[in-house]
């Protein structure tokens, strides 16, 4: 015996894109409207209106910006990228760059909620897939303790101060006055990445800004830095962000040390 086909109808995500041009934005929201419920704008400071206001929230940000050697709204959108994780750190963002100058990106976005960027030209393809990776599961819910992401805060605040120190999983959990499971679980539900990549991104977020900013030696700033030694840093730093410290250092160096401005919604 057949049975008529029945179409499942899936639970729809809410998607901001923030684009920087008409072109730009025509892509990701003619790509992911059929699946999504997308909403844009060119204006950085309406899209971090909607996130504050928004109901139901945003589940994913997909921001656009230009190269940065050439466009005046890359650093504005930058901005964004780290206004947004300051104020909602949960929220994953994917970053459409026409930019070659992919290090360059990778290193100003360390600390920010940018789970991949991609290169233009982009697949629909890879562009749906890419949402569906990133985007949590549907219903999931941060946890509801007012206090968690003070806490949490907290507990970015000291490592900040420490960044040199290998504070251990069971150490921070103390102060978090949790178990050590769930101060894991809870720092990866509210920052999106787990403590060892967060600590790595923070190490190499001050290293790229002194090796950009300062002319001090490379192993002096992978000392300072929390890094084991030179050739330690140099494989982190390559692996992370595409280009050794040197190499970093040659083509980037006289375009850095502008410290991120945080933007007002």
């Amino acid at each position: 015996m057949s049975y008529p086909s029945r179409r499942l109808s899936l639970p729809r995500r809410r998607i901001l894109v923030v684009h920087d041009e008409g072109l730009t934005r025509a892509f990701p929201a003619q790509t992911l409207s059929n699946a999504h419920d997308v909403i844009e704008t060119p204006d950085i400071g309406i899209a971090l209106g909607l996130l504050a206001s928004s109901r139901p929230c945003v589940d994913v940000v997909v921001l656009t910006c230009m190269n940065p050697r050439s466009h005046p709204r890359y650093r504005q959108a930058i901005g964004f990228a780290h206004t947004a994780f300051q104020r909602w750190p949960w929220m994953p963002m994917v970053v459409i760059s026409r930019c070659q100058e992919r290090a360059r990106l990778t290193g100003d976005v360390l600390l920010t909620g940018v789970r991949l960027i991609l290169a233009k030209p982009v697949s629909k393809a890879t562009l749906v897939g890419t949402i569906k990776r990133v985007a949590p599961r549907l219903g999931l819910r941060l946890p509801a303790a007012p206090g968690v992401i003070v806490t949490m805060r907290r507990i970015l605040a000291f490592l900040g101060r420490h960044l040199g120190e290998n504070s251990t999983l069971g150490e921070l959990a103390a102060m978090a006055a949790m178990s050590r499971s769930h101060f894991s679980h809870t720092f990866h539900a509210v920052f999106g990445r787990p403590l060892r990549d967060y600590v790595r991104d923070l190490r190499l977020d001050q290293a790229h800004r002194l090796v950009l900013g300062s002319g001090r030696s490379l192993t002096d700033i992978a000392i300072e830095t929390g890094f084991y030694d030179l050739p330690h840093f140099d494989k982190v730093f390559r692996r992370r962000i595409g280009l050794s410290p040197w190499e970093y250092r040659s083509r980037y160096r006289g375009g850095a040390g502008r410290p991120i401005r945080i933007l007002e919604a």
